[in-house]
């Protein structure tokens, strides 16, 4: 029993070293294969644009960014509330004012290049043409007029998720420093 329980032990163990291996042979390949896509079938500027417009990708990093700057306000807010128990609406005010600031010269047009060079490199001339043919057709279009209110609202879900979870945790920091706290003050009486 303890010889199989000793050889399970060190299967176990060796599984990741197996599937690094498989990764890293799979990333090769992956690699390899791009490395094969000739220039000729390397799709052009305008072309990765035509479909980035299509996807309306300007529009959905609009969306994200708006989703990103209310959940942030939201984080700001509760973390001033905890100082400040009731602030007045001229420092919430002030409070959302300055993460407006800080979002509102985000460069979507030097975003949008940035992704131009990636999507050339992974996709080729016929995937970018394929694409196009998709999303100009009826369930592409339908896919894309309600991407953005299934980002939204999986934004929202994530962040309710997080809410909870991060309430969680400092709930379980609060009980271990309490704890701390309480074994420190033991220590610390005098012994008779």
């Amino acid at each position: 029993m303890r010889k199989t329980i000793v050889l399970l032990a060190l299967v176990a163990m060796a599984s990741p070293l197996f599937g690094q291996q498989n990764l890293a042979e799979a990333a090769a390949a992956a690699k390899a294969a791009r490395g094969h896509q000739s220039a000729a079938d390397t799709p052009t500027h305008d072309q990765v644009v035509k479909l980035l417009d299509l996807l309306q990708v300007r529009k959905n990093m609009a969306v994200m960014l708006d989703g990103m700057k209310q959940a942030m306000k939201d984080g700001v807010e509760q973390g001033f509330r905890e100082r400040v128990p009731n602030p007045t609406p001229q420092q919430l005010e002030a409070l959302h004012g300055m993460v407006d600031d800080m979002l509102a010269d985000l460069p979507l047009d030097e975003m949008i290049e940035a992704i131009v060079p990636i999507y050339q490199r992974h996709l080729s001339k016929s995937d970018i043409d394929e694409m196009v043919r998709f999303y100009s057709g009826p369930v592409g279009q339908k896919l894309l007029r309600e991407q953005g209110p299934m980002l939204r609202e999986s934004m929202e879900a994530g962040a309710q998720i997080q809410q909870k979870r991060m309430d969680q945790m400092l709930a379980k920091i609060r009980e271990r420093v309490d704890r701390m706290m309480e074994e420190g003050s033991k220590d610390e009486k005098p012994k008779k």
